[in-house]
């Protein structure tokens, strides 16, 4: 079996649409459903859960194609709004295979949307640790976890080194505009 990371877009954060990562697993036709209804924006979460739970329900599947299908059930169970199932399955998946950057960017997704700044904060920069495939991502949301938390010059670096990794991308780009930058005085 490969395993394979994606995108799939998932909004949450308002009024910037935030990006999961989705996790793909072709083993199974359950797991590769899954798999699609969370790549898919347009998919009911009801039908792409269900393949999720179909797939968890079969003994073959490996440890990280069961946590690539937890991954992608959580990323649906937001979809729905169902935030705290949505973290108990980033949760599952990190516990099954904690180096799996993906599983700790969604988990710091689901947690902004709680309002757990310093835990979204902490699951984003480990994300980053583990070389998350898309650490544009990782850095965009920490900086609006550390925005959130009044943390401005260390959320102003990240916003711009999300734009430094995805030149042109307009999240980053809207949230900097809002920085003014001034030159502190100099002592003495």
């Amino acid at each position: 079996m490969r395993f394979l990371i994606s995108l799939a877009a998932l909004a949450i954060i308002a009024p910037a649409s935030a990006a999961a990562q989705s996790v793909v697993t072709i083993g199974t036709s359950q797991a590769r459903g899954c798999y699609e209804a969370a790549m898919s924006g347009t998919s009911r979460a009801s039908t792409g859960l269900a393949l999720c739970e179909a797939a968890l329900a079969q003994d073959a599947l490996s440890r990280r194609d069961r946590t690539a299908t937890e991954v992608n059930m959580g990323i649906l169970l937001m979809r729905d709004g169902r935030t705290h199932e949505a973290l108990a399955a980033y949760d599952r998946a990190i516990n099954l295979f904690p180096g799996l950057g993906e599983a700790w960017l969604n988990r710091g997704i689901a947690r902004m949307q709680e309002r757990d700044y310093a835990a979204a904060e902490a699951d984003f920069t480990r994300s980053l640790e583990l070389n998350v495939r898309e650490a544009h991502k990782a850095y965009y949301h920490r900086a609006l976890a550390l925005d959130a938390r009044e943390l401005y010059p260390e959320a102003y670096a990240d916003f711009q080194q999300a734009l430094e990794l995805e030149p042109g991308w307009n999240l980053p780009l809207r949230e900097l505009e809002r920085y003014e930058v001034v030159r502190a005085p100099v002592n003495g």
